[in-house]
């Protein structure tokens, strides 16, 4: 029992991870109909932002954590105002050719800086705190959580709630889930559909690299193909969700974390397999309801 609630925690923590990468790219897909393949080099140049900020410069953490949700934040509105901008109308094709040669072009810059070695972010270790500690007969059961876990799953619900704000109340919010539900409709409503794709961008990149910091805080570690390694993760939360929902990305994002940490309580599977459980919901949920859990609904 111990064991399984200790697989639930760390996976809400890690789902609460995927969890910002994940709306993200969610909402790309929504308003601008192209899968964004640069996607995990956003996260790993959140989590290098944060480690130069903490590391090099001796900031506290979420100060750092701060630098990589506007570095990477206005590097979307970069992108889509030098490179985006004049390829509004080409084929999803072109535009998914043109986001793998930007992924390939952002990790080259990545290691050109930092280097393939791997770094260390450094934070303090903790003990942890033991939760819900008892048993029942001969069965113990418990949990040991970090402050640093509260941290990354509370960051992760305040930016989601933002988020979900920032689509329901505000003007350029609306705006955005018009164009998702229409967009030749949403331009000929007067809607100013360049500068809609720009927040879009800058919005996605905020929070992407802040899913960035916030790996790199859970892991202490970073390498060049960190982002990577778990964009396919985040591929997979974005489909069980509803691709271009991000609230279904949301409910995706954890989880896709909980099954696919339960998943090395299966006998024969180790821990090394587990980003393997969650391609393994993909593809069921590709052949069994292609349109996901949301049906692509805001």
């Amino acid at each position: 029992m111990a064991l399984e609630l200790q697989l639930v925690v760390n996976g809400i923590v890690f789902g609460s991870i995927i969890l910002l990468a994940s709306i993200g790219l969610s909402l790309l897909y929504g308003i601008g109909d192209f899968a964004n393949f640069a996607h995990g080099e956003f996260l790993t140049l959140g989590a290098f932002i944060t480690f130069a900020g903490y590391v090099t410069f001796g900031l506290p953490i979420y100060v750092a954590g701060l630098m990589a949700f506007l570095f990477v934040g206005a590097l979307g509105v970069l992108i889509d105002r030098i490179l985006m901008t004049r390829h509004r109308d080409s084929t999803p094709i072109i535009l998914l050719i043109l986001t793998i040669g930007l992924a390939l072009f952002l990790r080259a810059v990545i290691r050109l800086q930092w280097g393939d070695n791997q770094r260390t972010l450094g934070m303090p270790l903790e003990r942890g705190t033991e939760l819900l500690q008892g048993s029942v007969g001969w069965i113990d059961y418990g949990i040991r959580i970090t402050s640093t876990d509260i941290a990354i799953v509370f960051l992760a619900l305040v930016l989601a709630t933002g988020t979900h704000l920032f689509l329901t109340r505000t003007r350029m919010g609306i705006a955005m889930r018009a164009m998702s539900d229409n967009k030749s409709l949403a331009k000929v409503a007067g809607i100013d559909t360049d500068t809609v794709m720009t927040v879009t961008w800058a919005l996605s990149g905020a929070l992407a690299g802040t899913g960035g910091m916030l790996l790199a805080m859970q892991t202490g570690v970073l390498f060049p193909r960190m982002g990577f390694n778990i964009v396919l993760v985040v591929f997979a939360a974005v489909i069980l969700g509803g691709i271009g929902s991000p609230y279904g990305a949301m409910i995706g994002a954890y989880i896709i974390g909980i099954a696919q940490e339960v998943s090395v309580m299966i006998p024969g599977i180790s821990a090394e397999y587990r980003y393997a459980f969650a391609f393994l919901i993909m593809i069921a949920v590709l052949l069994y309801k292609p349109q996901g859990l949301a049906g692509g609904r805001w």
